[in-house]
């Protein structure tokens, strides 16, 4: 546990971004989201060097109701930040991801995928 949160934590993230608040509602009643990200997994890759990011915040989301598809590193050109790229018609629920993650939302281009969200992690 020590090992996640110093990962999370020299990656930028924060649990408390990334964890069920303690002043949660006790309602069985599913968020818009949390249903929605049931429908649409999320591909998630590490664009850091730092090893197992992408399967430590995974694990983390996970356990929040995504729906992970994939685990990876990231082949692409560096970001400059954490960015999730979704397909069309899910601006929304990027955002939300966007927003635990502390990244920006940005359409997918033709050749990342259409039928799920992508996690690009930078730091």
């Amino acid at each position: 546990m020590l090992i996640t949160v110093s990962i999370l934590a020299g990656a930028g993230l924060t649990l408390t971004k990334l964890r069920p608040s303690s002043t949660a509602s006790a309602s069985t009643k599913p968020s818009p989201f949390a249903s929605a990200s049931l429908r649409l997994g999320v591909n998630v890759l590490n664009g850091t060097t730092t090893v197992g990011l992408a399967s430590q915040v995974s694990n983390v989301l996970a356990s929040r109701g995504w729906q992970i598809n994939q685990i990876g590193n990231w082949p692409g050109e560096q970001l400059q930040q954490t960015t999730v790229y979704y397909p069309a018609g899910f601006a929304e629920l990027a955002d939300s991801l966007a927003i635990e993650t502390g990244g920006a939302a940005v359409l997918a281009p033709s050749n990342l995928s259409q039928d799920n969200l992508t996690l690009v992690l930078t730091k």
